[in-house]
């Protein structure tokens, strides 16, 4: 018996699955992490389904890292933190994934919360909020 494994980022990307989208276009689509290092912590993602940085085209990663240097940007001008974090690991998701956390300490993007599963699931308010914010001045 065939079973179909379905990916939760490619459901996302085709709008099956709800998220709060801050960014898209015709090869990316980023959303807000629901379990965040930090407010703001969002994901980037090609749509098409890839697992890995190398197995992109060099178009499709060149527009997905242009949608990543254009929201490290957006997090940084809205939320100002010490510094922006980019981070690529895919250990939970099988969907290249491109991490950015806004940071106010150094260890904010290697947190031990990822470690312990201590990472809180965000409110569905304050996800909304966070959107708002991020939007607003696109």
């Amino acid at each position: 018996m065939y079973i179909r494994m379905t990916c939760l980022f490619c459901a996302i990307a085709n709008k099956e699955v709800k998220s709060h989208i801050v960014y898209e276009d015709e090869q990316a689509i980023a959303f807000l992490d629901i379990q965040p290092i930090n407010p703001g912590h969002m994901l980037v993602i090609p749509k098409r389904h890839q697992e890995a940085l190398h197995t992109l085209g060099e178009q499709e990663y060149i527009d997905v890292m242009k949608a990543v240097r254009r929201l490290s940007k957006q997090v940084d001008d809205t939320l100002r933190p010490k510094k922006v974090g980019v981070a690529i690991a895919g250990f939970d998701q099988a969907h290249l994934h491109v991490h950015i956390v806004p940071m106010h300490a150094y260890h904010d993007l290697t947190s031990s919360k990822y470690l312990d599963k201590s990472i809180a699931v965000a409110k569905e308010e304050e996800l909304i909020a966070m959107k708002q914010l991020l939007t607003m001045n696109k």
